[in-house]
């Protein structure tokens, strides 16, 4: 009797009705298949000045404004009137976002950080019923594991963090501060806990005449589900924000 030829099993398509949610962010969002994956976690990472928090103001401003998405900014390093001076800069008036219930800043103190977690995170999640955030900010999470100076109760304390996330159901960036690529550490714990980490330089460079000086720039290390750009990239502060030099590739040159 002749052998029955096997037929291998169909593979199911592996970006099944995946929303993607635009930055906004002139330059970006064509790295990443046209935005974020909707309710994933993004790691904004990289030195102070590296551009971090204006790219996550702006990530903010333009869902309110663009796509009518209300979003929260939650941070354990600055006050609302800090961060909301520093936005408009950029002509981003989220006092008036927070007026129209397209914004809402929160702001936790050492001492206050511990209810959130005995709460269940409970303010912020009130927050975020209360406007119907879908996008969400966290300012830093360096900050945040500071508080705890017990290493053991600080992992404990990312992952009841990171467990809050999921069940707030936003797409969110989560900034990270002063951390070193070239070896692992939190840092590291915390990029494996997220879908997405994007880096942040502020690098020296020398141009042809020999004079040194220093150059923003951007890259996308890990996308799950995305199929990104892997390279480095130049990224300008402009009057309106930050955008980022697209790559010759995408440019078809």
């Amino acid at each position: 009797m002749p052998e029955v030829p096997v037929v291998p099993a169909a593979i199911p398509n592996s970006k099944p009705n995946i929303r993607r949610i635009p930055t906004g962010i002139p330059g970006f969002d064509e790295l990443i298949e046209g935005g974020l994956e909707e309710k994933t976690n993004t790691l904004v990472q990289g030195y102070a000045g590296t551009g971090k928090t204006t790219f996550s103001l702006q990530f903010l401003y333009q869902g309110a404004i663009q796509y009518n998405e209300p979003g929260v900014y939650l941070s354990f390093a600055e006050s609302k009137d800090s961060i909301f001076r520093h936005a408009l800069n950029f002509g981003w008036d989220f006092y008036a976002l927070e007026q129209q219930g397209l914004a809402r800043h929160l702001f936790y103190k050492a001492h206050q950080v511990n209810k959130l977690l005995e709460e269940g995170g409970g303010a912020v999640r009130d927050a975020i019923q209360e406007i119907g955030a879908k996008r969400l900010v966290i300012d830093s999470i360096t900050a945040y594991g500071l508080l705890f100076r017990d290493e053991y109760k600080q992992r404990e304390a990312l992952l009841v963090f990171f467990d809050f996330l999921v069940k707030w159901g936003c797409t969110s960036l989560i900034i990270a501060e002063e951390i070193s690529t070239e070896k692992e550490g939190t840092a590291g714990e915390i990029g494996f806990l997220t879908d997405g980490i994007v880096l942040f330089y502020y690098s020296k460079v020398e141009d042809e005449n020999g004079n040194i000086h220093r150059k923003h720039k951007i890259e996308v290390l890990k996308m799950r589900g995305t199929n990104h750009y892997n390279g480095v990239m130049d990224m300008h502060f402009t009057k309106s924000g930050v955008a980022i030099v697209p790559p010759k590739d995408l440019l078809g040159g």
